[in-house]
């Protein structure tokens, strides 16, 4: 996932938890990016360019594959309300930048704070700005994006968790 480093030390901490969006949103999201960031503006090394899975990261960075550790640290989770904000944008390195939409969502920031305590997780960053990326471009390109309004104050309530182990392998979990 995008927000969180891999961990430099520790090669068994790279799970994630994330939250992917519907069908309907992420084909919005995506129709946007398509529309308004041509192909010569997309940074293409890396397996990178346009998001093709939606979503919006939780955690990064997690140290453990067992499942049940993760169900039991999510417990009874309810789904999650999320609010799309404006195009902003972050430079992951100087290669390239990311275009994003920034979210506001408290239930995510406190399942971050939730998961970060109960677990181990080893990150490089200090503090969790929930976004969903909708494509990485050439660096300095990413500017003229933000700003832009479209998704602007969009209400989603989203139920389904993503856990990818230290293997990338992805379990599913739906919260009721």
């Amino acid at each position: 996932m995008n927000w969180y480093k891999k961990s430099q030390n520790k090669k068994e901490c790279t799970g994630w938890l994330a939250i992917r969006l519907d069908k309907k949103n992420a084909k919005t999201i995506q129709e946007w990016g398509n529309k308004h960031i041509p192909e010569n503006s997309l940074f293409k090394e890396d397996g990178h360019g346009r998001e093709k899975d939606t979503h919006i990261t939780i955690c990064y960075g997690i140290c453990t594959d067992n499942l049940s550790i993760i169900k039991e640290a999510l417990g009874k989770e309810k789904p999650i309300k999320i609010v799309l904000k404006k195009i902003g944008f972050f430079k992951p390195d100087d290669k390239y930048d990311a275009v994003i939409i920034k979210v506001e969502s408290k239930d995510l920031e406190e399942l971050n704070k939730k998961i970060n305590y109960i677990l181990n997780v080893e990150t490089t960053y200090s503090e969790y700005k929930p976004h969903c990326t909708i494509a990485y471009v050439k660096n300095g390109e990413a500017m003229k994006y933000a700003g832009d309004t479209y998704f602007n104050n969009t209400e989603i309530i989203l139920n389904k968790i993503v856990f990818a182990n230290n293997k990338n392998e992805e379990i599913e979990i739906i919260l009721k």
